[in-house]
Parts: C-alpha cells; structure tokens; sequence
C-alpha cells in the first residue's frame, strides 16, 4: 500500500465523523452569529436632530445623523443646543432635550406578536416618551430610570425632566 493509498483510505474513514462534526460547529457558527445580530440589531432610528447629539456605540463616540440605526446599549448625548427624535421598532417615540443623556439598555420586539421589552436610563435632561405597541401588550414590560426613581409605563404619554446637571 503506498503513501498515497493510505492517505486516501485515511480520509475516506474519518469523512463521517468530520461530517457528524459539520453540524454541530454550524450551530455553534449559528448561535454565535445570532448572538451577534441581537447586539448590533437595528431598534429603531433618528427621525429628528437639532445642535449637537452624539451616540456612544461600543465605545466611539459617534455624531448623530437622522436615519441612523440605533442599537441596544446606545447612549444618546444631546448637547446645550442639541435634540433628537427617535422613532424605534414599536413605534415608541421618545425625544430628548437639551443637555440630555440617555442610555437604551435593553430592547427586544417581536413585530409579529408584539411581545418584547424596553429599559432605558436617562441621566440628566429631559424625555418626552409616546409608549408603542409593547407597551400597548404589556405596559410592565417597560421602565424608565431615573437618578432616584424608575417609572413603569401606565399611560401612553411622559415627560420625564432631571435637568441638565447631576446632583
């Protein structure tokens, strides 16, 4: 038996157990990739922009611009002269004043059942909130907080107004 007959014979053997092995690391490629999507998925969007706003994404820091996707874990930064408008995947609107910081911590929405969550922190500023369709499902699935205070949505429209500067 020569070198090469050998090697073929080798690689004939081994071809079911590297074909077993096949799906099991496609879903493992599968779930990290979903994993990943889920991070960076698209919640929602800039529909409005006026001065200075700024997103932190994964630590850069990024100058707004209406249409752009927001993801979970975002921090919008509005400056003295800055608003934003958002409009995200339920159709909540939430619009931050001047001199604002808010951070989108969790979302997740399911479009067919309308099933999903939304927290969010706003630091300091203003945010004027118009609740959608989660909270239309399920109002306890969604909470604001706050430097003392986390707000469950009860109704369809807020204001929440901590001023420009933490204690």
């Amino acid at each position: 038996m020569t070198a090469l007959t050998r090697t073929l014979l080798a690689l004939a053997l081994a071809a079911p157990a590297l074909l077993a092995q096949a799906p099991a690391a496609a879903q493992a490629d599968t779930a990290s990739a979903s994993a990943t999507a889920a991070a960076t998925a698209t919640i929602g969007r800039i529909k409005s922009l006026t001065g200075g706003v700024s997103i932190d994404r994964a630590g850069q820091a990024l100058p707004a611009l209406i249409g752009m996707a927001l993801q979970q874990g975002d921090r919008l930064r509005t400056g003295p002269d800055g608003g934003v408008g958002i409009t995200l995947a339920d159709d909540s609107l939430l619009t931050a004043g001047p001199s604002s910081q808010l951070l989108i911590s969790r979302f997740a929405f399911n479009p067919t059942t309308y099933d999903g969550a939304l927290d969010a922190t706003l630091s300091r500023g203003s945010l004027h909130v118009v609740s959608g369709l989660i909270a239309r499902k399920k109002p306890e699935a969604i909470s604001f907080k706050a430097r003392t205070v986390v707000l469950g949505v009860r109704g369809t429209e807020f204001i929440i107004d901590l001023g420009a500067e933490p204690p």
